[in-house]
């Protein structure tokens, strides 16, 4: 029985006893470890302690039982408060409401989803930052575990915004242009064309660096939009430094933050368009941005590299490429959440937003690949692990 099935057969005898007496003990045989050892490889995978997730979960699923109409007092009793009155403070603390207006089922509440673990490659092209080296997660050779989440995008949001407000750059480093992701360049793959006196919009902004290398080709004007406002201020002060202005926007993708419709004659995203909870929203987005004929430009990580790692010389299917769940992983103390998409999902979902697909690169770059000797770079060899999109919006 391997590792990943244990530890979600221990979440399953937790789950089943969220009513009843949870024997921790009981828990942990599924891993054949003791007690102190199962709630040390919890907090570690989870980041959080597994008290605080039962309780979470105890609060959340009390709730559910709410809004099916059971009494508050036989609710509190069930989910092991002593009162009725410990119980309304623990679910105003999580909720952010008394339990008698969670009767509502129109009132947002702050639910703690069921854990589930699973297999991911934590994969890694080294980049360089202020001379020291960081590893790229997106970039995709570590085989780790992953917590499954559900798709809630207001979760989904604040956990990555935090993640790249706090640390992102620091851990997963810059993918910028003139690279688009692992061993592919916009030197060899020349997808953009002469942007002299374009408009030109970067989804995902990051730092700035994309910005600076679009500024540099003459474009006439550069917009940005980040999910994260920190993100934004480095774009901001990067930009001034190479004496060039942008109109930079803090707004998740997702959402309308105000762009100027059929406006851009070029939208380009570099390892961002990945980030999105709704694809085919999206893609509707930059659709509307855009003028008619205008080109959008992406890149991302290969969904077959996510599935595929490299043990021995040899290459070990660890993933399922048609999984695309969402999952959570920890990175120094915090998290970062994401789905692979498969290929045709991407395809898909740019038919329906009115795209025809001009050119798609999968293969990395020799010159590229010969100067690097790592693990990652053999694996490219073999496997696409970037592809890029250039579409036209008809």
């Amino acid at each position: 029985m391997d590792w990943q099935k244990r530890m979600n057969q221990a979440m399953e005898y937790i789950e089943n006893n969220l009513s009843d007496t949870i024997d921790y003990s009981i828990a942990a045989k599924f891993m054949n470890c003791s007690e102190w050892e199962f709630r040390r490889i919890f907090s570690f995978l989870a980041q959080r302690s597994l008290s605080e997730y039962v309780r979470h979960r105890r609060l959340t699923v009390s709730a559910l039982d709410i809004q099916k109409g059971a009494k508050i007092i036989d609710v509190s009793g069930r989910y092991g408060y002593e009162s009725q009155a410990a119980f309304s403070r623990a679910f105003k603390n999580l909720h952010g409401l008394a339990p008698s207006l969670a009767r509502n089922k129109e009132v947002i509440l702050n639910p703690c989803p069921r854990l589930t673990f699973k297999l991911v490659l934590m994969e890694g092209i080294a980049v360089e930052k202020d001379l020291n080296q960081t590893v790229s997660i997106i970039g995709g050779g570590d085989v780790g575990y992953a917590i499954s989440v559900d798709m809630d995008k207001k979760i989904i949001h604040k956990t990555n915004e935090h993640f790249w407000n706090i640390k992102g750059n620091d851990i997963i480093g810059t993918t910028a242009l003139p690279l688009y992701g692992a061993f592919t360049s916009e030197e060899k793959c020349q997808l953009f064309g002469d942007l002299k006196e374009q408009k030109v919009l970067e989804i995902g902004c990051g730092t700035g660096r994309s910005l600076q290398y679009i500024g540099q080709k003459k474009a006439s004007e550069l917009w940005g939009i980040d999910i994260s406002n920190e993100q934004i201020k480095k774009a901001e002060q990067h930009l001034a430094t190479c004496n060039l202005s942008a109109n930079l926007i803090c707004s998740p993708m997702e959402e309308d933050c105000g762009l100027p419709l059929a406006y851009f004659d070029t939208v380009y995203s570099i390892y961002g368009i990945g980030w999105t909870t709704d694809l085919e929203g999206t893609f509707h987005r930059m659709a509307s941005y855009l003028k008619k004929d205008g080109v959008f430009i992406f890149s991302w990580s290969h969904p077959i590299h996510k599935c595929v790692a490299v043990e021995e010389e040899m290459l070990n299917f660890k993933k399922c490429y048609f999984d695309e769940s969402w999952y959570s992983v920890s990175l120094d103390g915090d998290a970062i959440s994401l789905s692979d998409r498969k290929i045709s999902t991407y395809v898909n979902a740019l038919a329906k937003a009115g795209f025809v697909i001009e050119e798609m690169i999968e293969e990395s770059d020799n010159e590229i690949l010969e100067s690097n000797d790592s693990k990652f770079a053999q694996k490219a060899k073999m496997l696409p692990v970037t592809f890029v999109i250039k579409a036209r919006k008809l």
